[in-house]
């Protein structure tokens, strides 16, 4: 009856997926079920932890002689520790490589004592090797996007840098300001794609170090005419999609902007804060405040600048609404919206019929 039932355990080990090999109290190999044969391509009984690694050509991942005090096996046997999914490979008999991941615990009696140790694999090569390609496969994709934003900058910068030639052969001094202001808008979009090659990533930009950096270097240039001062305060990290990204860099650029040019007339100094919030629901938002002369209101039907028609188009892009409060004490304005995955607006149900327009209502020429 005896012989039976173990007659009947061996023939239920041999069945399962898994490789399953059984050590007594001392560590000899009693049991090795056929899942375990196939991953090892042998089957060898006796074999003590000292001989583990030799017997079964046991490796490390970097194909050198597993040490065999560090097997999972000879730990649950020498130290009766349980150790689980540890990787290593197997040389078979025909030179092949097998990866196998483990897991060894030791077995304790009635009263408490040793009286065997279990070491359950399974075979993971292929999934190894899975990962593997998909990894170079990565890693090639990283490698193509660095390049295409490197490119991306580059001829932008050209772009740019032929603006600017043309603009020194202009007399007329509106088409020259004109020019000067599309050289600008390319200039952000190049600063946003040189974030994106700088930092090594390509699906995402960092606002909240590009747009005070943006928009410093335009209170910079203003600055060598009226002492305009810019101070920024933060909340949260602004990380955006690249499409996102660059809607509220020009968005922002064009207030910050027209607030050095129109805000302060008559006077010697001002003052900007650019406030930029992220919530933890999404929701960002971004402020530009001046202590200038505040905006007179206009006529509805009045027309509107190319910077207003600018910053509509892309609020809108952003799905975001814009908020403006003026007054003889200054002008802000708000933009906010809900940040997204790269593509997901649709995903989103986000509405694409035009928003009403608060910037309707600005004064002509406060947005160039």
């Amino acid at each position: 009856m005896e012989n039976n039932r173990e007659k009947i355990q061996l023939a239920v080990l041999d069945q399962l997926g898994e490789g399953i090999i059984l050590a007594d109290k001392d560590g000899k190999i009693v049991t090795v079920n056929r899942a375990a044969e196939v991953i090892h391509g042998r089957s060898k009984l006796d074999v003590e932890p000292d001989d583990y690694s030799e017997s079964y050509q046991l490796l490390t991942l970097d194909e050198d002689p597993y040490p065999p005090e560090k097997l999972p096996l000879t730990l649950a046997v020498k130290e009766a520790r349980t150790v689980t999914d540890v990787p290593w490979k197997i040389r078979r008999p025909d030179g092949s490589i097998v990866i196998a991941v483990g897991t060894a615990r030791p077995v304790f009696g009635k009263d408490g004592s040793q009286i065997a140790s279990v070491l359950t694999m399974r075979d993971e090569t292929a999934r190894y090797h899975a990962e593997h390609k998909l990894k170079d496969a990565l890693e090639v994709k990283e490698t193509l996007l660095y390049e295409v934003n490197h490119r991306v900058r580059n001829s932008l910068q050209v772009v740019s840098s032929l603006v600017a030639m043309h603009m020194r052969t202009v007399e007329d001094a509106d088409a020259r300001e004109a020019l000067d202001a599309a050289r600008r808008r390319i200039d952000v979009i190049t600063a946003t794609h040189r974030s994106l090659y700088e930092l090594g990533t390509h699906d995402w930009v960092d606002c909240s170090y590009l747009l005070p950096d943006l928009c410093k270097q335009i209170v910079d240039t203003f600055s060598a005419k009226q002492n305009i001062v810019l101070k920024t305060r933060k909340t949260g990290v602004v990380v955006l999609a690249v499409s996102q990204a660059v809607s509220l860099c020009l968005a922002v650029t064009e207030l910050m902007i027209n607030a050095c040019k129109y805000a302060f007339k008559g006077r010697a100094a001002g003052r900007i804060n650019l406030v930029m919030e992220c919530c933890d629901d999404d929701r960002v938002t971004v402020s530009v405040t001046d202590d200038g002369v505040g905006i007179e209101e206009t006529d509805s039907n009045g027309r509107k600048g190319i910077g207003s028609m600018i910053v509509s188009s892309l609020t809108h892009s952003l799905n975001a609404t814009v908020e403006r409060e003026t007054g003889p004490l200054g002008t802000t304005f708000t933009i906010s919206f809900v940040r997204v995955e790269e593509g997901n607006r649709t995903a989103l149900g986000l509405p694409s019929s035009p928003q009403n327009d608060p910037l309707g209502h600005w004064q002509k020429n406060r947005l160039a």
